[in-house]
């Protein structure tokens, strides 16, 4: 009797938070799995196998997923595969942005100098210049503030 064949269900992509011991490239992926965020954060940041951790952050809403992969925001590029979120779907999926202080030297190693806030969670950006700076002794504090406030919470009950 023949195998029945599976059909393929279409992958549901999800924002990932991922991060390394050293901090340094600490940045979200959209993936359909932890695992292929992890690969994907690995290869492109140059780290060894095992040394990425990625947490599901929140799924992308329907609007963002397509039957070809997931779409970069509302109007973005469609990708078949893991890639880097732009500021475009991170808001989209209920993120908000707070930009953080960008020295030139930042500038010079392209890193990204914003927190983001999913509800009461913020996640910074890694910052190979500021990790480098406090290790050698510079203690320099980089604040952000996001437009919206704190989010709201619900009253305690007496």
């Amino acid at each position: 009797m023949p195998k029945a064949r599976r059909t393929s269900r279409p992958k549901r992509f999800a924002l990932y938070w991922c991060t390394t011991a050293d901090g340094e490239e600490d940045w979200f992926v959209v993936a359909d799995s932890a695992r292929s965020a992890r690969r994907f954060h690995e290869g492109v940041e140059d780290y060894e196998t095992g040394e990425a951790h990625a947490e599901r952050v929140i799924g992308l809403p329907a609007e963002l997923q397509t039957p070809e992969g997931w779409r970069d925001g509302p109007e973005g590029k469609v990708y078949p595969h893991s890639s880097w979120p732009s500021d475009e779907l991170l808001v989209a999926c209920g993120g908000e942005i707070a930009p953080l202080p960008r020295t030139e030297l930042h500038a010079m190693m392209d890193v990204v100098c914003k927190d983001v806030r999913f509800g009461e969670r913020v996640f910074r950006a890694g910052d190979i210049v500021t990790v480098r700076g406090r290790a050698q002794g510079f203690k320099e504090a980089r604040l952000s503030v996001f437009k919206g406030g704190a989010t709201e919470k619900k009253p305690r009950k007496k």
